[in-house]
């Protein structure tokens, strides 16, 4: 009889919900008794876990302020993931978008990375962090160096593997996240709801939520704005003369769903590494306004799912959201687009490539 491997997750960081969290549930359905160790862990903000989930936290959870990421703990964490030990693993998941590929683990221990990106400040650098640009040339040469720490790499999207492979010089496995399609799905009756355009997104800079505000200060048509984040109070700022625009702040699953089944698009204003609320939008029949670049270019059909546009400019936007208004969609193209990247699938493929390695691993270690 064969022994099952033990084997532990790491996960960057517990205080919020979005598309990587959705990922790491997957993960835990699939090794449900492996403990998750991350940097820190709020959990007022992590209801979504399971309360029999074992919790292994940093040193650096019990510093002030530590839950809301604080920019000057940076330099710690690396520091601070290499005391975890994981002596008594077989194998060690990371799922990561910063810095989870720094862990050591000893030569026993098949240590594999799934990216969902590379460190977002080191290598796609917002604007006012540019000053800080020697110190991010040092970190650079530090992370390069982190990334033959695991054995395996894996990521989410061809945007990340081309990133991992020009930064890195490493080609990592793709394996694409998704979504639970059976939860899903396009309403079987007609809605008679007002129209409206939606956004789902945590409301973070990078996620450009203020293009599509700006856009819709000039356009007679509804929209709601699903997500927190730590630009909120700007972004609603910015939305108080326009009432054409409502906040719904954190909502239900259930209440999700009526939102995409009723809306007439998603629109996707960002640069995504992947993207699940696309994938979302889809498979409940409903097309999507993307920027063009990016997972976005993965996950829809131009002229068949959605509509791209080019630039992150308001007339852009404006442009692509009345040549949508103008087009028909059909909600089974829509609908099989997003079957495609079924939370089935990915569990399937997590699993069996995790099973492989591991195979790979103990030939050419012993």
């Amino acid at each position: 009889m064969t022994t099952q491997p033990k084997i532990a997750i790491f996960y960057d960081w517990l205080n919020q919900w979005g598309g990587a969290e959705k990922v790491l549930l997957n993960i835990c359905q699939l090794y449900p008794t492996s403990p998750i160790y991350t940097i820190v862990h709020d959990p007022t903000k992590t209801a979504w876990l399971s309360p029999k989930t074992t919790i292994k936290t940093s040193a650096i959870n019990h510093l002030p302020f530590s839950h809301s990421n604080p920019i000057f703990y940076t330099p710690l964490y690396d520091l601070a993931l290499e005391q975890f030990d994981f002596s008594q693993f077989d194998i060690v998941i990371s799922t990561t978008s910063t810095i989870g590929h720094c862990l050591l683990t000893l030569p026993k221990t098949m240590f594999v990375c799934y990216f969902h990106n590379i460190n977002r400040y080191l290598y796609q650098t917002p604007s006012q962090y540019r000053f800080l640009s020697p110190l991010l040339g040092l970190y650079r040469h530090i992370d390069r160096h982190y990334s033959h720490r695991p054995d395996y790499l894996l990521c989410n999207s061809q945007t990340v593997s081309n990133r991992i492979s020009y930064h890195y010089q490493i080609q990592p496995q793709i394996i694409n996240p998704g979504i639970n399609v059976d939860f899903f799905k396009p309403l079987t009756t007609t809605s008679s709801s007002q129209p409206y355009f939606l956004t789902v997104s945590r409301l973070v800079a990078h996620k450009n939520i203020d293009l599509v505000i700006k856009s819709f200060h000039h356009l007679p048509y509804q929209l709601k704005i699903v997500g927190t984040g730590r630009c909120q109070n700007q972004l609603r700022q910015l939305a108080k003369h326009s009432p054409n625009i409502e906040f719904l702040g954190s909502v239900s699953d259930k209440k999700l769903l009526s939102l995409y089944q009723n809306c007439t698009a998603l629109i996707c204003p960002q640069l995504e590494d992947f993207g699940l609320t696309p994938i979302e939008a889809q498979a409940c029949g409903k097309p999507v306004v993307a920027y063009n670049r990016g997972g976005n270019t993965e996950t829809i059909i131009s002229g068949v799912t959605g509509v791209f546009f080019n630039h992150m400019t308001e007339p852009d936007l404006t442009s692509a959201i009345n040549q949508l208004l103008r087009s028909k969609f059909n909600p089974h193209d829509c609908r099989q687009q997003a079957i495609k990247f079924s939370d089935k699938r990915f569990m399937l493929n997590f699993k069996q490539t995790i099973d492989r390695l591991w195979l790979k691993y103990q030939t050419t270690t012993s």
